[in-house]
């Protein structure tokens, strides 16, 4: 089942029992009734059913609410922990912003300077990071935080923190902060590598 409804600015769409061949029949017929309506609406994923669905599923889902003309407010994903929720965000986080995530936090946007940005487990910031992000906010050592453009005024993993170095890596590469067992390091990104302690 699932249910559309109007909260604040945002409208909701609630996630309620079926799979993911009944939820997209159901917002397929939801959004063709009245596409005007939903156009330039801003929407946010809820429900319990969110937890039966694949990260691939959710992201069509949503996808089909872009070619609809929504915007994607934010959608919260299940993770391995029963008590915990990845955040994936869909706009940049502006200066004087805070976001904070019980889970990993991702980021499809910019992150500006004096924003701050906190998760329980990693941070993703697809896109340019200026301001101070915090992962392993709860004690985990073994959180990173990654950027696309990595520019951040400070970064913090669990009780540690230092201030970014200045980027001597020439042109826009991803790059990784990572607590080695003594400090912070920030390094290009490579796909085989491990950060953690």
């Amino acid at each position: 089942m699932l249910k559309i409804k109007g909260v604040n600015d945002n409208l909701v769409i609630l996630f309620g029992s079926g799979s993911y061949d009944d939820f997209l029949t159901a917002l397929l017929n939801k959004l063709s009734t009245n596409t005007d309506f939903f156009k330039g609406s801003k929407v946010l994923f809820r429900g319990e059913g969110l937890n039966t669905l694949a990260s691939d599923e959710i992201i069509n889902l949503q996808k089909i609410c872009l070619e609809h003309g929504m915007l994607i407010n934010n959608i919260s994903t299940p993770v391995e922990s029963n008590t915990k929720q990845d955040l994936f965000v869909y706009r940049n986080i502006r200066s004087g912003q805070k976001l904070r995530s019980e889970g990993t936090l991702v980021i499809f946007g910019d992150v500006h300077e004096s924003a701050e940005i906190v998760a329980a487990g990693d941070i993703i910031v697809l896109g340019k990071l200026e301001g101070i992000a915090h992962a392993g906010c709860y004690g985990n050592i073994n959180s990173m935080v990654f950027a696309l453009n990595f520019s951040p005024g400070q970064i913090r993993i669990a009780n540690n923190f230092s201030r970014a170095p200045a980027n001597d890596i020439k042109g826009y590469v991803p790059e990784v902060a990572y607590y080695d067992g003594e400090n912070i390091c920030i390094t290009e990104y490579n796909p085989k590598a491990r950060y953690s302690k």
